[in-house]
């Protein structure tokens, strides 16, 4: 108590003397009137100015012009995607095995701190699920290949060439490996390459014709 009584009269004698202060200096303050020449800040949003410049374009012709190379740039890319890069022409016979199994890293819990998976388990799809149709790979501008896959039996997929025109040509489902991920997951360096289930693993062959 005594302590208290001691800090109370303190604190109220700081309080009293800091709105003094701050009206002393307040009060020194003084008005230097306006001193140079003053702009209006006139900045033009971007969007206003983006519309604007939209506007133009339209009247001058411009917009349809880029509306024009932008559907034929799109559809250049539908019907010939850009080929796979890396890929060429199988010159030997070579096959290797692919391990699908996955080890789960860290162990995952529900909402009340229960196990749902824990670390180090692992987890082979082929356990529950079968591959199904083995799926070819093949350069589509390839006439020997185009030829070879004639008689193949599952999934076209191709390196290169035009899924359409090959589709058309073979009379069946042509997909195409967008950015190599099939090729880069599976190592594949040379086409026709084959990936077929072999018991728990994927055998992926190269195959030279």
């Amino acid at each position: 108590m005594l302590v208290r009584a001691k800090i109370l009269p303190l604190l109220l004698m700081i309080w009293s003397f800091a709105p003094m202060y701050v009206y002393a200096n307040v009060a020194n303050v003084k008005d230097y009137g306006v001193r140079g020449q003053l702009f209006d800040i006139a900045e033009e949003s971007i969007i206003e100015e983006i519309m604007n410049k939209l506007k133009l374009a339209e009247k001058d012709g411009t917009l349809d012009k880029l509306n024009e190379e932008f559907v034929a740039k799109v559809k250049a890319k539908v019907l010939r995607p850009n080929p796979v890069a890396g890929i060429t022409k199988a010159k030997k016979n070579r096959s290797w095995t692919y391990d699908p199994t996955f080890t789960q890293g860290e162990t995952l819990t529900d909402d009340k701190g229960r196990v749902i998976v824990a670390a180090g388990t692992k987890i082979n799809a082929l356990d529950k699920l079968k591959w199904g149709e083995p799926l070819i790979f093949i350069d589509g501008d390839d006439e020997d290949q185009i030829k070879w896959v004639k008689s193949q039996v599952g999934k076209i997929v191709l390196t290169s060439g035009a899924p359409m025109e090959v589709a058309d040509l073979l009379k069946r489902p042509v997909f195409f490996d967008q950015g190599g991920m099939l090729c880069h997951r599976f190592k594949i360096e040379a086409v026709p390459a084959v990936i077929e289930q072999e018991n728990k693993l994927l055998k992926v062959s190269e195959v030279k014709v």
